[in-house]
């Protein structure tokens, strides 16, 4: 009989994995969840002071990172760089249009537009900016706009820099392996995923990933255990988190373990499918003529404010842009390799037009449906004295307002089920993607195996759920979202070393 050891060592060399960075990748996990399971209250005090640190003295940073990203995505678009077709000029697409779109948007989205849409306008209606009144008819198309600018193209020219850096080598290289160290081999750094450097830049990726994940599902299972509990009319408490952890674990698990083909694939087509229904179910519940037109105010005054929603809080400090623009840019920054990494496997035969475009312009317009349907029916719901949304805000909180939004809506047990349904898809097709990307991650970047095993991805589907389930038992809502700036920070000074290997890269070629 083999000794445990002996079976672990044959089954990391039969799998194609690097030991050192499979090590690395798990020991992150358990070192996080560990400091939260031994003191969470220490765990508070120590991640909301270093929120406040980070903030403080690289907030403006994320802001200037923005701007620059969303730049250098449309220079790129429009010059002769943007046909060059990942792959080779005669590489046919992987995948369908439909279905690149459906995986690029529910990878890039996950849970969180379910959880923010309704209702994140009622944060902003009474602290409006640029000298607007609080409450007045301006506020409210202003708080519209900020939800569509944190949600639109400046957000999705963060995941844009990482797409496009990894995507050139992957497929340049041939690589066997997706790591945030390859995309810098445009800096003529020699082997550089086996140096210290490279091996570094991997560890700060897998601490971002770790992070984003467990912040992201850990805000959000609150919502969904009070949508089943109104569903299924039934109290709320500790075993309906544990239950929702553990459906939304077996998923995506499910889902990674079926690989990308009959896995991913099919849920994100689904989901995207279901999400458009949800939406289209909504506009017939409203009033289409005021919908429109809150719509229409929203985009209006994003695209007119949209300079100054950018700089602000970059010349003078700005308690909004702390709270709100540099929390979103700082989300989006810790998930970018990650989607980055994702959009580079599955885009095969598209040129990097191609790309940019599919993220800015679907990403924004999948991202605007959105806000626009279920955040204007909100809002009018709100201005008509038909649902409460700020009051709840304050009364009963995010989660649960949320719920309340959906629970308005004509036939109101179909809608929060299809909403409970989307809002599980979501994060399941987000993580299942996060389970593929680093399971691909540890392989071996000169090894034979190109394609991580089933049992490594589940694996990953199980390992990703312990910090999220950590969260949400012992510690609240703010560390779960301060916990996602704070491990974006690094990802900070990588973002203009992948821009640079970008250009390198396409120049030298």
């Amino acid at each position: 009989m083999l000794h445990p050891m002996e079976v672990i060592r044959k089954t990391i060399k039969s799998y194609g994995i690097d030991a050192i960075t499979l090590f690395i990748s798990f020991a992150s996990v358990i070192t996080i969840a560990s400091f939260i399971l031994w003191d969470a209250n220490l765990a508070k005090t120590v991640i909301d002071n270093i929120y406040s640190l980070v903030v403080s003295y690289f907030g403006s940073s994320y802001l200037i990172l923005t701007i620059v990203s969303f730049l250098f995505l449309i220079i790129l678009a429009t010059t002769k760089y943007g046909k060059h077709v990942l792959g080779g000029q005669d590489t046919s697409p992987e995948f369908s249009y439909f279905s690149w779109i459906g995986m690029l948007f529910c990878s890039g989205i996950g849970g969180g537009i379910i959880y923010w849409s309704g209702v994140e306008w009622a944060y902003y209606v009474g602290i409006p900016q640029f000298g607007i009144e609080a409450y007045s008819s301006e506020a409210y198309s202003l708080a519209t706009a900020y939800g569509l600018f944190h949600w639109g193209l400046s957000a999705w020219s963060i995941y844009g820099i990482p797409a496009i850096a990894l995507s050139i080598v992957f497929y340049k290289y041939n690589l066997n392996s997706l790591r945030l160290s390859s995309s810098l081999k445009g800096l003529g750094i020699p082997d550089i995923e086996s140096s210290y450097f490279g091996r570094f830049i991997d560890l700060i990726f897998i601490l971002a990933t770790v992070g984003a994940a467990g912040g992201t599902i850990g805000s959000y299972i609150p919502m969904l255990s009070s949508g089943l509990t109104d569903l299924f009319n039934i109290n709320n408490g500790f075993h309906i988190d544990i239950g929702v952890i553990l459906v939304c674990v077996a998923l995506f698990g499910y889902s990674v373990y079926r690989g990308l083909e009959k896995g991913i694939r099919i849920l994100s087509n689904f989901n995207l499918i279901l999400a458009l229904v949800f939406l289209c179910l909504i506009v017939f519940s409203a009033d289409l003529k005021e919908l429109i037109q809150l719509s229409i105010s929203g985009i209006q005054y994003s695209f007119s404010y949209f300079w100054n929603m950018s700089t602000l809080g970059i010349s003078e400090p700005s308690d909004f842009a702390k709270e709100w623009t540099i929390f979103y840019w700082a989300w989006w920054v810790a998930f970018g390799p990650l989607v980055g990494l994702f959009i580079a496997r599955i885009s095969k035969g598209r040129s990097l037009r191609q790309v940019i475009i599919g993220m800015l312009f679907f990403g924004t317009l999948g991202t605007w449906l959105f806000y626009l349907v279920l955040g204007g029916y909100s809002m009018n719901g709100e201005l008509n004295n038909e649902i409460n949304v700020v009051q709840n805000m304050k009364d009963i909180g995010h989660a649960e307002t949320a719920i309340s939004v959906i629970s308005s809506l004509p036939a109101s047990s179909i809608m929060l089920c299809i909403f409970c349904i989307i809002t599980i898809v979501f994060i399941t097709t987000s993580y299942d993607s996060m389970s593929y990307v680093i399971s691909s991650h540890v392989l071996n970047v000169k090894g034979k195996v190109k394609e991580p095993h089933k049992n490594l991805r589940l694996a990953w589907a199980i390992v990703l759920g312990i910090l999220p389930a950590v969260l949400v038992l012992y510690s609240d809502h703010s560390v779960a979202l301060d916990l996602i700036l704070i491990t974006s920070l690094p990802l900070l000074f990588i973002y203009p070393l992948m821009a640079l290997s970008i250009i390198m890269e396409l120049v030298n070629e």
